[in-house]
This record gives C-alpha cells, sequence and structure tokens, in this order.
C-alpha cells in the first residue's frame, strides 16, 4: 500500500490532488522570485535557487512557485538564531506524488535551509499535472538532467513525497551514467515509499547506494516532525559507521555473522519490479522489505511475487520493517502476518528477521540501501552496521532546525 493511502485516509478525501496544472496555477497568487522567497522566511542568505532545465520545454508546464501569501501563513522558525548558513548543496526531486497541502511544502523548505542545506530548486515541491508532482517528462527530467550533466548533481538528493509514479519515469532516466555521477560527487539519493522504484533502479543499473529515510512534505513539513525521524536522518546522513540493534525477537537465532548488500523498500513496489532489470539482485544480499495496509494474503502475494521470480535465491537473509496496518484475516485470524513469515522462512530457506526501525511509521531510523551491511548476534538481538556509502560532513548541520 502506497504512502498515498494513508495520507488520504489522515485527511479525509480530496479532490485537490487531481487537479490540473493549469487550475492550480490559477489559484496562486503572484510567484515570488528567490530573493523574496528568503527575505519572507528570514533564513538569511544562501540558498534557495531556482531550478534549471537543459530543456526548457520541460519545465514550462506545470511549474508552480512559492507564493507571499503561503509564506505568510505559516510563522517563522523557532530558535532563528541558531540556524546554519546553508551549505549544504540540496535540491528536491519530485517523482511521486504532488504535495496538497502547500504550507507543509513552504515549511519543510524553512526547515532544511535553517538545519543548513542549500535547497537550490524550492519551487519544484509545488509542481503539479493530475495527481503527480508534475508530467512524467519533468519528473524525469529532475534526475536525467542531472546524468547527463546539464544540472550538476548536489550532494543531497531529496524526495518531496512518495505516492504513486516513480515507475513511470524508470525508462527515460539514464541509471547508469546517474550512478557513476553521484558515486563520483558523493553524493546521497534520499526518500522511501514509491521512491523505492528509483532507489531499486539506481542501485540495479547504476551501482549506486541511496539512503532510506524521511522526505520534504511527509515528515519535515509536518506541524510537529518527529524529533527522533529527524535525529536518525542527522546520524545516517553524517555517520560513516551507522549501527542498528534489532531486539531478540525473532525465532531464528543468527549463529554466526554474516555480511551483504541491503537492498529493497517498500514490498508493494520491490513486487511490482519482479523480472524487470529495475530489480537488484547482489550476490549474497540481504533483502529489506516494509509495507503499510495490506492484510495478510496480499502481503504473501507479494512476497510470491518475488519468491517466484527468483529474487530470493541469491540471498543471504530477509530483515523486515514494520508491517502496519496489516490487519484481521476475515476467513480465519489465525492466517496472520506471523504465519506469512514462517511460510516465507520455509520456501525460501532463509532466515527473517523482523523489528527493523523504518517503514510507514510515525518513528524511523534512516538506513543506507545498497550499502555493505554486517548482521551479528548479540546478547539482546542483532546489530546491523552498515559501512561504504557516501556522508555528510556532521558540522555542517543544524538538526534541531528539522524539527522547529
Amino acid at each position: 500500500m502506497s504512502e498515498d493511502k494513508v495520507l488520504k485516509k489522515q485527511r479525509g478525501d480530496t479532490n485537490r490532488s487531481e487537479t490540473s496544472c493549469s487550475d492550480t496555477n490559477k489559484a496562486q497568487s503572484t510567484p515570488l522570485n528567490r530573493r523574496r522567497f528568503l527575505e519572507l522566511t528570514t533564513l538569511g542568505i544562501g540558498g534557495l535557487g531556482l531550478l534549471h532545465h537543459s530543456n526548457s520545454s520541460l519545465a514550462a508546464t506545470g511549474l508552480v512557485t512559492a507564493t507571499e501569501d503561503n509564506i505568510n501563513s505559516i510563522g517563522s522558525i523557532k530558535n532563528l538564531s541558531q540556524c546554519k548558513s546553508p551549505s549544504i548543496p540540496t535540491r528536491i526531486f519530485a517523482s511521486s506524488n504532488t504535495g496538497v497541502d502547500d504550507s507543509r511544502n513552504v515549511l519543510g523548505l524553512k526547515r532544511l535551509t535553517c538545519a543548513g542545506f542549500d535547497v537550490q530548486n524550492p519551487e519544484i515541491s509545488r509542481r503539479q499535472y493530475l495527481r503527480f508532482g508534475g508530467t512524467d517528462q519533468q519528473r524525469a527530467s529532475d534526475l536525467q538532467n542531472m546524468a547527463t550533466g546539464a544540472i550538476t548533481v548536489p550532494k543531497l538528493l531529496l524526495a518531496a513525497r512518495g505516492g504513486y509514479g516513480a515507475m513511470r519515469i524508470l525508462e527515460f532516466v539514464d541509471w547508469k551514467s546517474l550512478g557513476r555521477i553521484m558515486k563520483d560527487q558523493g553524493s546521497i539519493l534520499a526518500g522511501f515509499s514509491d521512491v523505492t522504484a528509483l532507489q531499486c533502479a539506481l542501485l540495479a543499473q547504476g551501482n549506486m547506494s541511496s539512503l532510506a529515510a524521511p522526505m520534504l512534505y511527509t515528515e519535515f513539513g509536518k506541524k510537529e516532525p518527529d524529533i527522533v525521524s529527524c535525529q536518525g536522518f542527522v546520524e545516517a546522513l553524517t555517520n560513516p559507521n551507522l549501527k542498528i540493534n534489532l531486539p531478540h525477537q525473532n525465532k531464528v537465532t543468527l549463529s554466526t555473522p554474516l555480511s551483504g548488500v541491503l537492498w529493497g523498500g517498500n514490498l508493494s513496489v520491490v513486487s511490482a519490479l519482479a523480472g524487470s532489470n529495475y530489480l537488484p539482485n547482489p550476490e549474497g544480499g540481504i533483502v529489506f522489505l516494509e509495507e503499510v495496509g495490506e492484510q495478510p494474503y496480499q502481503v504473501e502475494r507479494m512476497l510470491y511475487s518475488l519468491y517466484l521470480s527468483g529474487a530470493f535465491k541469491k540471498q543471504q537473509a530477509i530483515v523486515l520493517g514494520a508491517f502496519s496496518g496489516a490487519g484481521e484475516d476475515s476467513y480465519d485470524a489465525r492466517y496472520n502476518l506471523a504465519a506469512v513469515i514462517e511460510h516465507l522462512s520455509q520456501v525460501t530457506g532463509l532466515p527473517i528477521y523482523t523489528g527493523f526501525p523504518f517503514g510507514h511509521v510515525a518513528r524511523k531510523q534512516s538506513f543506507p540501501l545498497g550499502a555493505m551491511c554486517h548482521l551479528t548476534p548479540t546478547a539482546s538481538g542483532i546489530t546491523l552496521e552498515f559501512e561504504d556509502y557516501p556522508i555528510i560532513n556532521r558540522e555542517l548541520i543544524y538538526p534541531e532546525g528539522l524539527w522547529s
């Protein structure tokens, strides 16, 4: 189940996400330029620049910029005097749904800037075409223009939000070239949910890691972001030896350490890629999966898609994150997620570890996807340690800016 369904339940049904680009543009006040945006947010000088495309036609349709009315409606950041001068080159990419609440986009941008991230294309977060964050061409060009060198790859590429739409642009991006350039620059692509499609493609074809992490709209734009999630985001961005402990709640006990590339993401998206050349299959890898709002039989059906396609054959283990809102089977309550996991372990012959603190939940720990992971047994459970992924200098970040 996508993040889009979850947010829709939370806010109630709305027709706004289906509004066309032209209708959205009519509803806006006078657009802000970069200088006025900075003045109104009182975040000082430093970078909320404009988006540039090598093909101007790709940027022409549906581009919506921040407005003065919108900026003034959300107030100012607390503890402003402690904000960092934004120095970390950052770009937002809108691969999936549009953000339907403008104030959340702007608040998220203000927090990122306060935390030290120099967001170079703030207006892209509010671009809209139908339900998506722009046309397929626009959304693909956000990444393809970096793959061709038309736009410099920044240190951080942060997803606006998830939902649906990323699979529509996979074939229009040169992932091999993008992965090579990102690796050369030490760049980080961050997001989760529907962004899983991009992260899988980047690893499968570009041999480049990414970061499973909160996103602009869905976390940093909240009225009250989860502090633990924000801290975890900074930790994963800055710690070259990230370590995560899983509690001792798994039936399968790891007797000896194992190491492999951790890959995967949202189960719905990963299973939809089965059989395509966008699905990674690293030799001796470790599969990570999470899901939300799907009943046990639906979870099992998606797992079987991966199993029957051979996705588990070369893997050493499966690590499961949160499977929130699974509900109860209407035929037999005994057929639950525990039964599904037990059956998956039997048919794959792989150890399965649960309790990984990530998914469609309020509190999550960011971590690298496509990086080397070491699983080690401990007295209290299992420890996962990561290595060989790009990081950012922690001194450049003011973490509290992300939740102020």
